[in-house]
């Protein structure tokens, strides 16, 4: 027969071990879904920091191809202001010329005036007819003099025009260039890092110390009870069968 000191050990051990056992494999529970928890933010750093490369990566290019298009559109604007200026100098330059024959247009014909006064003047004459001849002799010059000042008035009307177009062609190209211009990149904003998992925490020691005291309570009540069912059961008295 069992002794109640034995019953109750092996109550409480048997509870012992089912406390332990609780204990571990609540522990494991909890270390396994924090390792979970752990990984899945870990891979979402990964993809955040692979989304934020791929940003980047894109935004130099960008960047690249901005400065490209700025270096060609500043070159446009170069050689539209050297062309500008070749046009305005050939218009220039083509007044001049123009001035300048217009110059020695005038001095012949200054120079045949003075010649034909001085050979009606030469002549002697007098009279009427003579006075009609120096007045014709002058009327030509004032002709040949007002048709010098409409040819140069023409010729600076026609260079204004010229320089007026030469400008404004200039202005549109450069305008043109402009809007050929790329949106200048922004920098990408970083992409949103994941919530760090709050790590959750196990059953405590002390909560197994309370299981495992608990167990030993146990055992010795099944131990007390086990004693005094034994001694009830031997105060009972023997029933003899008296039939035979």
């Amino acid at each position: 027969m069992c002794e109640p000191i034995t019953i109750g050990v092996l109550t409480a051990a048997a509870g012992g071990m089912q406390a332990i056992g609780q204990h571990q494999a609540q522990k494991a529970a909890v270390a396994r879904s924090n390792a979970i928890a752990q990984q899945q933010y870990q891979r979402e750093l990964q993809i955040a920091a692979q989304r934020d490369q791929v940003k980047n990566q894109k935004t130099r290019a960008d960047q690249k191809a901005d400065a490209a298009a700025k270096t060609a559109y500043y070159a446009k604007l170069s050689a539209t202001q050297a062309e500008q200026n070749r046009a305005l100098a050939s218009s220039a330059q083509t007044k001049k010329e123009v001035g300048t024959t217009v110059d020695f247009n005038t001095q012949r014909a200054m120079r045949k005036a003075i010649q034909a006064q001085g050979s009606i003047l030469a002549t002697g004459g007098s009279g009427q007819s003579h006075l009609l001849r120096v007045m014709d002799a002058q009327r030509e010059l004032g002709m040949e003099m007002a048709e010098a000042e409409q040819t140069l008035y023409d010729a600076e009307l026609a260079r204004g025009i010229r320089d007026q177009g030469t400008i404004l062609d200039a202005a549109s190209a450069n305008t043109a260039a402009w809007n050929g211009l790329p949106a200048s990149p922004f920098l990408p904003q970083a992409s949103l890092l994941p919530v760090k998992p709050i790590k959750a925490q196990g059953p405590s020691g002390l909560a197994l110390a309370g299981s495992l005291l608990g167990a030993g309570v146990s055992g010795v009540s099944a131990g007390y009870d086990f004693k005094a069912n034994t001694a009830t059961s031997l105060d009972k008295p023997t029933t003899t069968d008296t039939s035979s």
